[in-house]
């Protein structure tokens, strides 16, 4: 989700603070000052003054961007796996309603639930990513959908996700089956060779290994 597309919710921010944030969420890689104030059309004051705003909240940090050079590295933000989501409700709500009339529904949901998920990773893997770009084009992909993606070689750990605090509890694991089938179906689309192995869900951060 761009942050354009980011409405007022109920999650105490204002709109500008949600944009920044959504903005925050949208990437892997810490975000400046500058790269915030271009990209919303806001004066560098007023980014910094959002930034520092949402870092007290708790729900970004400073973090030092790799400069490959000697000395202090720039400072930039990222948001933190305590940020609220700033998806759309009416979305959301469509979701659940899909979700339970037509996935909660059949024999086997969970499988049913990993099929669909394979169609939308196959949608939109691009199919000319040379092998060894395949699992950062797949974070990215996940980064633009809300998700806080942490890459460790060949493991994706998953510190935030969109749906967690959003979807009832009896949802989530065919939402986590949905997503687990999304990464096959990237991967299979851009990489056939790299097994994914089962998305591994905990309390608060979930892993998958690609091979």
């Amino acid at each position: 989700m761009s942050p354009s597309e980011v409405d007022e919710q109920p999650h105490g921010l204002g709109p500008t603070r949600a944009k920044v944030l959504g903005l925050l969420e949208g990437t892997t890689q810490p975000v400046t000052v500058s790269e915030v104030a271009n990209e919303l059309d806001l004066h560098k004051n007023a980014a910094r003054f959002h930034l520092d705003a949402l870092v007290e909240a708790g729900f970004a940090h400073r973090a030092p961007i790799p400069t490959g050079s000697q000395g202090r590295p720039p400072q930039g933000y990222m948001a933190t796996s305590e940020a609220p989501s700033v998806t759309s409700t009416h979305l959301l709500e469509l979701t659940q309603l899909l979700l339970r009339h037509f996935v909660a529904t059949s024999p086997d949901a969970i499988a049913v639930a990993e099929d669909a998920g394979r169609e939308w990773g196959d949608s939109v893997a691009g199919r000319d990513t040379p092998p060894d770009q395949v699992l950062d084009e797949l974070t990215s992909s996940l980064a633009d959908r809300g998700f806080g993606v942490v890459r460790e070689n060949s493991t994706l750990r998953f510190i935030r996700c969109p749906f967690r605090s959003a979807i009832p509890p009896e949802q989530l694991p065919l939402v986590c089956a949905i997503h687990r089938g999304f990464i096959e179906g990237f991967v299979r689309a851009s990489q056939r060779d790299m097994p994914v192995g089962q998305l591994k869900v905990g309390k608060r951060i979930c892993t998958v290994q690609i091979s």
